[in-house]
């Protein structure tokens, strides 16, 4: 059952760092951001935004890697839940300086912060031998 809800997270993670790879910075108003002409124009954020949504492609393919061969894999998919868990810290960082994002953001900050710790304990419990 847990593999496959990642490989629905890794499904995820690709989908939503494509859909920032393609539409850029507009990909952050398909999650409520609201952005103004102004801002989606803007080729510095707009590069980094991309950058980031290859990183979330990334993800996913790495966590896809991971769940067909977790016992040979499990160093990479500690590092990843590492990783969504200190990218979900950080949008702690952003609501203290900045105040509450859009429903969906707090959503995936959830997510973030509650999926990572869930799954290191479920993959750490020893499995049964074949």
């Amino acid at each position: 059952m847990m593999l496959w809800v990642l490989r629905l997270a890794a499904i995820a993670y690709f989908a939503a760092g494509s859909l920032h790879l393609v539409f850029g910075l507009s990909a952050e108003n398909l999650l409520g951001a609201g952005l103004t002409p102004d801002v989606l124009t803007n080729p510095s954020l707009d590069s980094q935004n991309r950058y980031y949504g290859t990183s979330f492609m990334i993800y996913g393919a790495l966590l896809w890697l991971c769940v067909k061969d977790m016992p040979r894999f499990g160093g990479v998919f500690r590092l990843i839940l590492l990783f969504t868990f200190a990218g979900g810290c950080s949008r702690i960082i952003a609501l203290l300086l900045h105040g509450w994002p859009s429903p969906a953001i707090i959503g995936l900050g959830l997510s973030e912060l509650l999926l990572p710790p869930i799954l290191y304990v479920w993959h750490c419990q020893p499995r049964p031998q074949a």
